[in-house]
């Protein structure tokens, strides 16, 4: 495994030879580590970014402190504030771009 991107919060590492071939990223929090393909990750930093929104659980009126993120094979909940938040969106943002780096300097390459 490659390391990608690396913060406060956790780090995220390329994985070529994993047991599920979608799976491309393992975003390390904590002591857990999780595998995702790149539209799993889209979808988190989407649902990350969202937080700010009330929720619609009808048992809060606010923000909801809790990430709730679901997919075909597990659902992932994670408690969150403010500052994790941040970093969150940090790790997910700078592990996007570092999967994405070679393909938009080959776009911006001279010919």
């Amino acid at each position: 495994m490659e390391l990608l991107y690396k913060n406060e919060y956790g780090a995220s590492y390329k994985v070529d030879f994993g047991t599920n071939p979608e799976c491309e990223v393992q975003l390390v929090i904590d002591t857990v580590g999780l595998f995702m393909s790149k539209e799993e990750l889209d979808h988190l930093l989407t649902i990350v970014k969202n937080s700010h929104e009330p929720c619609d659980c009808g048992n809060c009126n606010g923000p909801c402190e809790k990430i709730w993120c679901t997919g075909p094979l597990v659902d992932i909940c994670l408690k969150v504030s403010d500052t994790i938040l941040d970093k969150m969106e940090d790790l997910i943002a700078g592990t996007q771009f570092m999967l994405n780096i070679d393909a938009t300097l080959e776009g911006y390459r001279l010919k």
